[in-house]
């Protein structure tokens, strides 16, 4: 039998194996040593770090969101509520941390089924803005704006968003937008991821409580919570003092609207916008709940729990009475001179601590005469005040030198100066020579015996019919004087929109106006001003600032007590420097003011009437109202030893000298002793 020579030669040189190549081995072998590698590696995978995978697979992000808490309240000064809190239902958005606009619409447009939403703050971009939220309308316009454009030319995201909107609002596409819905958009539109905000914080229905109560799911981060709104249950008045706060309608103040919004505000979120609600702002605000948020890799939420309760905004105590706000308040009001008369505002304040007893206003509207509550116009309406500066010029005659406590006697006469107008007082129109000392000066408020001390201080001797020859530094020189007893210059009370008052200019033409700012025709100060001069006066010299917080008060957890955190204490501002012969020539002159027996005494039979006696000084300026000739009627008081002092002014009113300031002052004083002080 032939042999096969393949099946006896495959042990030998000729066997397939034996002829593979080396470096196929080599491959062969490489190939095995990588799949016991990878099995190693599966296995370390699997065994060591199998449980961090599978954590990783489940993670969350945890978050925390932000709730809304009651503002801090007021309180007068005797623990009366004067701001408070009312509570109501609300419907608020918590905005996811994935949530979309697209979503935001859906919701919108579910929601608005059910919540109808005030529209008149509904602009035409946030109409825009939901319009293009849908995804199938924002691909129709794009794709019209890609076709219109210039071969080559390129859009950054920004660019294509604002040409959409264009777009939009150009072709009158958000003419078919839901108002209602777009505005609820808007309002989405307006929270920050995991913030909350009101799509609907007031008159909320029990139909619509109801609807979307039962369809709760159905409104990603929609929920029923509670908003809070001011409440003044001593009156409605006290909201002009206290200021404003926004609301969902009105949303951010525009001027503020960026810092606001880089401290962590929602565009609709309250915040005050007036008075002491801005100017206290961080206290009232409180401190946001805090809940910890914990979402999947989706988005959803899968649990929530409290971090914080939140704290509510501290409260504020004022220095001011009530009762005798709304009395002073009411006094204004019912002696308010018809005609051209602007309005009445007065100020009564402690001299020693400058805590702010009462500060009321009334605007008068020149063609309705309707009235209205304006105590903010104590420090932002500038008023010609006249004669109750005096004192201040008298003060400044005696400290640069140009009058001595043991000679204080000039005529009162007219005052003829080349190029400006003869000038008399009211009880001496003929201008005969009429010798007065400085306490009679002040009580007859001699404008011609002023004149003569205005341009001693301002480096010249009366003569009459000679020109004008000032010093150049002379209005700075009285106006420095003025300035020491604050006129002129803001008091700093903690109250946002006062105002400093004008000084007119003192150049060219209005160098003669210097005869008349001897006499506090000239410059404009505001109520508060006088208020903080006559303080000054009463308290033996010492600049006070005034203030309206008191206090500042803070919640004690689980109690219903609550403990100051902070108490306000006086701030001498400066100082006016005088000897206690000087003080008792301006003292005794303005208590011949308001005492006094002269025949040309400018007091008035009301003041001369109170007890205990107050010291006053009266003040009568020329003014043009409404096209007319008219006056301001203004007036300080003080009562020596007791920590009271008032100032009043009516700018507009058509008689002159009519004693309106006297009237208005003895009845504001006569309420302190009632609602504030028993008389001593």
């Amino acid at each position: 039998m032939k042999r096969n020579p393949y099946l006896e030669d495959r042990n030998n040189k000729n066997d397939a194996r034996a002829n593979l190549p080396t470096r196929l081995n080599i491959l062969l072998g490489i190939s095995l040593l990588l799949m016991i590698a990878l099995t190693v590696q599966l296995a370390f995978l699997t065994i060591q770090q199998g449980s961090d995978y599978k954590a990783e697979v489940n993670r969350s992000d945890e978050t925390v969101e932000k709730g809304n808490v009651p503002r801090g309240l007021f309180y007068d000064s005797t623990g009366r509520v004067i701001a408070g809190n009312k509570a109501q239902t609300a419907i608020t958005f918590t905005r996811g941390t994935n949530i979309s606009s697209a979503t935001m619409r859906e919701t919108s447009e579910k929601l608005g089924k059910y919540l109808t939403v005030d529209t008149s703050r509904l602009s035409d971009r946030s109409k825009a803005d939901f319009y293009l939220a849908d995804a199938k309308q924002a691909a129709a316009v794009q794709k019209k704006i890609n076709k219109a454009k210039k071969k080559g030319e390129t859009y950054t995201g920004t660019q294509l968003t604002d040409l959409s909107v264009n777009y939009v609002e150009k072709n009158h596409l958000i003419d078919s937008v839901n108002e209602n819905d777009a505005m609820i958009f808007q309002r989405m539109s307006g929270a920050y991821a995991l913030s909350t905000t009101f799509i609907k914080e007031d008159d909320v229905s029990e139909t619509e409580l109801a609807e979307i109560g039962e369809r709760l799911s159905q409104f990603p981060g929609i929920k029923i919570g509670t908003s809070w709104s001011r409440q003044y249950p001593q009156g409605d008045d006290f909201k002009a003092l206290i200021g404003n706060v926004t609301n969902e309608s009105t949303g951010l103040p525009d001027d503020r609207l960026h810092t606001l919004l880089a401290q962590g505000y929602s565009q609709n979120e309250p915040v005050g916008n007036s008075s002491l609600e801005t100017k206290y702002e961080s206290m009232l605000k409180g401190s946001a709940s805090q809940t910890v948020v914990t979402t999947g890799t989706d988005g959803t939420v899968k649990s929530s729990s409290i971090k914080y309760d939140g704290q509510a905004g501290d409260s504020l105590k004022l220095t001011i009475n009530s009762e005798f706000q709304k009395a002073v308040q009411k006094i204004l009001e019912d002696n308010l001179p018809g005609g051209d008369v602007q309005g009445a505002y007065a100020t009564v304040m402690n001299p020693y601590t400058g805590g702010i007893y009462a500060m009321a206003g009334v605007d008068q509207d020149y063609e309705t005469k309707k009235k209205t509550a304006d105590p903010n116009g104590n420090i932002n309406h500038a008023i010609v005040m006249g004669s109750v500066v005096k004192p201040a010029v008298l003060t400044t005659a005696f400290q640069r030198g140009v009058l001595s406590t043991s000679n204080t006697t000039m005529y009162d006469q007219a005052i003829k100066i080349q190029g400006t107008p003869t000038i008399t007082s009211y009880w001496n129109k003929a201008g005969t020579p009429i010798a007065v000392d400085a306490q009679t000066a002040l009580e007859r408020s001699s404008n011609t015996y002023f004149v003569q001390l205005g341009m001693k201080i301002g480096g010249q001797t009366y003569s009459s019919g000679s020109p004008l020859a000032l010093n150049s530094d002379a209005f700075q020189t009285l106006r420095n004087g003025l300035a020491q007893y604050g006129l002129g210059i803001k008091t700093g009370i903690d109250i946002s929109g006062e105002t400093a008052g004008y000084r007119g200019p003192t150049t060219g033409e209005n160098v003669g106006k210097y005869l008349y700012e001897s006499f506090g025709q000239y410059d404009s100060y505001t109520t508060m001003q006088l208020a903080r001069y006559v303080s000054t006066i009463a308290n033996g010299g010492y600049l006070i600032q005034p203030h309206l917080v008191d206090s500042v008060l803070q919640s004690i957890p689980n109690s219903t007590k609550m403990k100051t955190v902070w108490k306000a204490s006086p701030n001498i501002q400066g100082q006016v420097q005088l000897s206690s012969d000087e003080w008792q020539v301006i003292h005794e002159g303005m208590n011949r003011v308001a005492n006094g027996s002269d025949a040309y005494n400018t007091g008035g039979s009301q003041l001369h009437k109170l007890t205990p006696n107050v010291y006053a000084k009266t003040g009568t300026a020329e003014t043009t109202t409404n096209g007319h000739q008219t006056f301001t009627e203004s007036i300080v008081a003080y009562v020596p030893g007791q920590p009271v002092a008032m100032a009043m002014a009516i700018p507009g009113m058509n008689n002159y000298l009519d004693g309106t300031n006297g009237k208005i002052a003895a009845a504001i004083i006569n309420a302190y002793w009632k609602y504030v002080q028993n008389k001593p």
